[in-house]
C-alpha cells in the first residue's frame, strides 16, 4: 500500500499516536509504554530526514539541520544540547515531555479532540477516523503481505515495527504478533537504531516491573 498524500502531512510519532487510539471506546490504549513508542518514532524520523546519525552507538546529531516540525526539531535541539547517548538511552529520555507534546499538536490541529476527566482516562475523539483505518490498512499489509522488507521505506516499515513492538491492541494480536514475529524482527531492524532500541527498552521496563512486584509479593509474605 503506497502511502497517500493525507499520511504523508503527519509525522510518524503523530501517526503512531492517532493508531494507538481505541476509535469505538474513544480511549488511547497502552498508556504504560506509548511514551517511549512515540520517542522511538521521533529519532526514526530524525534519522530518515538525516538530522540524526549513528556515531558508535550513539545518537548523534548531523550539523544545524532541521525539520521544519515544532515537535521533532524540540526534540533535536534537546539531543544536541545534551551529551551523545545510545540509543536506548535516548528512547527512555523525555518520555512523558514527548507524549504531550505530540498530542497537543494533534489537538491544535483538530485531528483529535480531549475532554479532560479527574478521575478516568482522558476521552479522546479521533476527529478522522477514516485516516486511522488506512494506517491500519497500511500497517496489516506491511506485516502479512509478504513482501520483501526492503520494498518498504524506512518510514513505513517502523509504522508497523513500532505499533507491534508496542503492542498496540487497536492494531495486532498478539496471536498475530506471535505468527510474524519474524517479519516484525526484521521490520524492527528496517527501521533504524531506534527499532530495537525501543524493544530493550520496553524490555527493561518488564524486569522493572517484575522485580517491583516480586518485591512486593515477599514483603507481604514476611
Amino acid at each position: 500500500m503506497e502511502r497517500t498524500d493525507s499520511n504523508n502531512q503527519l509525522t510518524l510519532p503523530a501517526e503512531l499516536y492517532l493508531l494507538a487510539c481505541d476509535l469505538e471506546t474513544e480511549k488511547l490504549t497502552k498508556r504504560d509504554v506509548i511514551g517511549n513508542v512515540l520517542r522511538a518514532a521521533v529519532l526514526v524520523e530524525l534519522t530518515d530526514r538525516g538530522c540524526l546519525t549513528d556515531d558508535g552507538g550513539k545518537a548523534r546529531t548531523v550539523g544545524d539541520r532541521r525539520t521544519g516540525d515544532p515537535v521533532l526539531d524540540d526534540a533535536l535541539r534537546g539531543i544536541s544540547a545534551d551529551k551523545p547517548r545510545k540509543w536506548k538511552a535516548q528512547v527512555q529520555q523525555h518520555r512523558k515531555q514527548g507524549f504531550q507534546a505530540v498530542e497537543q499538536q494533534l489537538e491544535r490541529g483538530r485531528l483529535i479532540g480531549i475532554e479532560r476527566r479527574t478521575w478516568r482516562y482522558d476521552r479522546i475523539v479521533v476527529k478522522d477516523q477514516a485516516l486511522v483505518k488506512r494506517l491500519r490498512a497500511e500497517v496489516v499489509e506491511t506485516l502479512t503481505s509478504g513482501r520483501p522488507v526492503e520494498d518498504y521505506s524506512t518510514r513505513q516499515a517502523a509504522l508497523t515495527a513500532l505499533a507491534a513492538v508496542g503492542q498496540f491492541p487497536t492494531v495486532t494480536s498478539g496471536k498475530e504478533r506471535r505468527e510474524h514475529k519474524k517479519r516484525i524482527k526484521a521490520l524492527t531492524e528496517r527501521a533504524g537504531e531506534a527499532g530495537p532500541a525501543l524493544k530493550k527498552a520496553l524490555a527493561d521496563m518488564d524486569i522493572a516491573t517484575a522485580v517491583a512486584v516480586g518485591a512486593a509479593i515477599s514483603a507481604g509474605q514476611n
